[in-house]
């Protein structure tokens, strides 16, 4: 009787862990962003890539491409 208790006793603990991992597992999961859609710069308007690499960053799980790093500051005054 009482290894039976034990046995179950450590089924349900097992079974809480395991439901506990994976519960943490899906909190830790980053969602991709969505692509960015133009081929040009939202700031300045010019085609990407005519002045070297853009400068690319996430906002609001949309990934955003720039011209260059200067012009972060310019999307961040008015980023609608």
């Amino acid at each position: 009787m009482k290894n039976t208790r034990c046995i179950i006793v450590l089924a349900l603990a097992a079974a809480f862990v395991i439901f506990a991992l994976a519960g943490w597992a899906d909190d830790q999961k980053v969602e991709k962003p969505k692509p960015y859609p133009l081929d040009s710069c939202l700031v300045c308007g010019m085609k990407l890539g005519d002045m070297g690499k853009p400068f690319v960053f996430v906002y609001k799980s949309q990934e955003i491409k720039l011209c260059n790093e200067s012009e972060k500051k310019d999307f961040d005054k008015d980023p609608a």
